[in-house]
């Protein structure tokens, strides 16, 4: 992940510090950077990791923002 603003920091660090992926280092990638940002995410842990976080994460996010605006009153 190639973080350039708001919380793609964030982000692209969480997916560093789970296993699942790796965050890219600086704005502005090169060859070196990009190959080893694949490298270490096409080995093969890092997908077993990454199968296993996938089938913990929800899916119903949107769903769930939109009931929460409607009961705050938000959708008025």
């Amino acid at each position: 992940m190639i973080a350039q603003h708001y919380d793609q920091h964030y982000w692209a660090q969480r997916v560093e510090e789970l296993g699942i992926g790796a965050a890219h280092a600086g704005r502005t990638p090169t060859v070196e950077s990009l190959t080893h940002a694949l490298t270490r995410t096409l080995h093969g842990d890092v997908a077993t990791r990454a199968r296993t976080v996938a089938g913990t994460t929800r899916s119903d996010g949107a769903e769930i923002a939109a009931r929460r605006l409607v009961a705050d009153g938000a959708g008025n």
